[in-house]
């Protein structure tokens, strides 16, 4: 599929991206927050987001004859839009309007088909990377609680004249059928985003907790819509992993916060700009300020905005988590997570879970009952890089000033998380109490490559292999795996605990833990085994988790 992915996970800079779409990037909040995220979170990232979005506008040339005026069609100013913005990479969401909210036919999907293949083409001859976004979901329900598709079930079908005003009631399979050819993509673009499905279950999850929610009209995301999309961008191509809600993603326009209400401002005015700039034939024009009048101004608005954000960036939230006070924070741009129990233990120990908080935590939640904070950073799909381990020393910098925790952690690597626990104490073996490995990734060879008996993970592979700087080749020779770091946890003598079952077929155990068993103990070193018989990759840890627990309480009386 292609991945956009840097060398230690590094945001470009320079960069400019230009985004390509309909009334749903016309309108652009999602742009505006990730343009938000940046001068929170990175605010040395020099980027340029460039929308030119227009409202009605299809990859096809497609029109519904219920349409006041035929279609604005991409292709009548590609070229103008690509050489007056210059971007380095394109970000293309087309389809919605491109089924012109009829049934699926194979006519009307080959010109959907046809119109993109030509706009990836010409942004691609143009020198920028193809990004491609599927179409977004059709919210039937929403449509009918605003009067429209009620009847179209008792009419006959040759009767029903559809149109954006009344979609065809079950339109989001036909978005779903687009959706499903744009992840086909491969390799003729650089990446594709796919915001369907996470939109998708979001209304589903919003639904379910509020049944009369509303998403949007049903064919435009609401801002709760737009940060759902906002996400998967900075996810595919940033590899800014969120699952937190910013607060002003959640408030109406008339609350928003003053550093926010300016990005809005400043959004809102260089997308009338850029978009009118270019030109378009949609019949309505939007008031715009001069291009070159539009740039000054934001400009102005960006130092503003940039002197106003950095104070909501490091404010430390906090909430209750299964009965213990959570806080929530940002480190160098990542969402961290500290659990505090009732009642510190001496030397206030941590359990640090390098991926999937939260899953199978029987271990954890037994130390958190002791007494023991329990800690996490997001860095998921780094792998443990070197830059994901540098990010992990910020973040155990930051956890031990804030929340006066022991210098050294207890590192819980699950599955992938056994990359970052091991990467990191056998780079910063000073740092680390002990390594509690379950089911753990030692090798990216075995896992996400596949080169062994596992069946590997493609997509993941392409990523892991842009993190570490690698390509097929010279993975072959790499020698900076958890595996080759043996000796140095040896050295330092860090308490290792391995707990897999011998019949894993994701992360098979004869390639990672068992490997890493053989070279400790040749190194003179002690290793504690759990292997659990007939077991595979799930389920991960001990459902009575007292082993773990006592060699973890083993560790800390030892050691801190």
């Amino acid at each position: 599929m292609g991945t956009m992915f840097q060398k230690d996970a590094a945001v470009p800079s320079p960069l400019t991206v230009a985004f390509l779409g309909d009334s749903i990037t016309d309108n652009g909040r999602y742009i505006a927050f990730m343009y938000a995220y940046f001068v929170q979170h990175m605010p040395d990232r020099e980027l340029n987001f460039i929308n030119l979005g227009v409202s009605s506008e299809t990859a096809s040339g497609l029109s519904e004859p219920e349409h006041p005026f035929p279609r604005p069609c991409v292709h009548d100013r590609i070229e103008r839009a690509l050489s007056e913005s210059k971007p380095d990479w394109v970000v293309m969401c087309y389809g919605m309007n491109d089924g012109i909210y009829h049934p699926l036919s194979e006519d009307r999907f080959a010109a959907y088909r046809n119109g993109m293949m030509k706009l990836i083409g010409l942004v691609k001859q143009a020198g920028a990377k193809a990004i491609v976004v599927t179409p977004p979901p059709y919210d039937k329900l929403c449509k009918a609680a605003a009067g429209n598709n009620e009847d179209q079930a008792a009419e006959p079908a040759a009767e029903i004249t559809y149109s954006w005003k009344q979609p065809y009631t079950e339109y989001n399979d036909v978005l779903k059928h687009y959706a499903n050819w744009c992840l086909s993509l491969g390799d003729t673009v650089d990446a594709v985003v796919n915001i369907h499905d996470p939109l998708f279950a979001d209304i589903q999850k919003a639904r379910a907790e509020s049944p009369d929610y509303r998403s949007g009209d049903g064919i435009h995301p609401n801002a709760r819509g737009h940060w759902v999309m906002a996400k998967a961008l900075l996810g595919r191509l940033f590899n800014v992993t969120l699952e937190q809600v910013p607060d002003h993603a959640k408030l109406p326009d008339s609350e928003l916060p003053e550093w926010f209400a300016l990005v809005m401002k400043r959004h809102r005015m260089l997308s009338a700009a850029w978009k009118e700039h270019v030109g378009h034939t949609n019949e309505n024009k939007a008031e715009a300020l001069p291009l070159d009048e539009a740039m000054r101004q934001a400009a102005e608005l960006d130092k503003h905005i940039r002197r106003l954000a950095p104070e909501t960036a490091g404010v430390a939230k906090t909430s209750q988590w299964k009965g213990h006070e959570r806080t929530d924070f940002f480190v160098s741009g990542r969402e961290c997570i500290v659990i505090a129990p009732d009642k510190a233990a001496a030397g206030r120990p941590w359990v640090w879970r390098t991926e999937f908080f939260d899953a199978f935590s029987y271990a954890d939640m037994a130390l958190l009952e002791q007494g023991w904070h329990i800690a996490y950073c997001r860095l998921s799909h780094m792998y443990g890089c070197p830059g994901a381990v540098e990010l992990m020393d910020r973040f155990q910098a930051q956890v031990k000033e804030r929340f006066g925790l022991a210098p050294k952690a207890a590192l819980f690597g699950f599955s992938r998380g056994g990359l970052y626990a091991v990467q990191y104490a056998a780079a910063h073996p000073g740092s680390v109490l002990a390594l509690y490995l379950d089911a753990p990734v030692l090798d990216i060879r075995s896992w996400p490559a596949g080169l062994g008996s596992g069946s590997g993970a493609p997509q993941q592979w392409e990523e892991c292999l842009a993190v570490y700087g690698l390509n097929e080749q010279t993975a072959a020779s790499f020698r900076g795996n958890p595996l080759d770091h043996a000796e140095a946890l040896v050295r330092a003598g860090i308490p290792i605990l391995v707990v897999a079952g011998d019949r894993d077929e994701a992360v098979p155990f004869s390639e990672n833990g068992a490997l890493l068993e053989e070279r400790v103990k040749q190194l003179g070193g002690t290793i504690r085994m759990i292997v659990k018989p007939g077991v595979g990759h799930h389920p991960h840890s001990l459902e009575e988790p007292q082993p773990i627990v006592d060699f973890m309480k083993e560790a800390a009386a030892a050691r801190l």
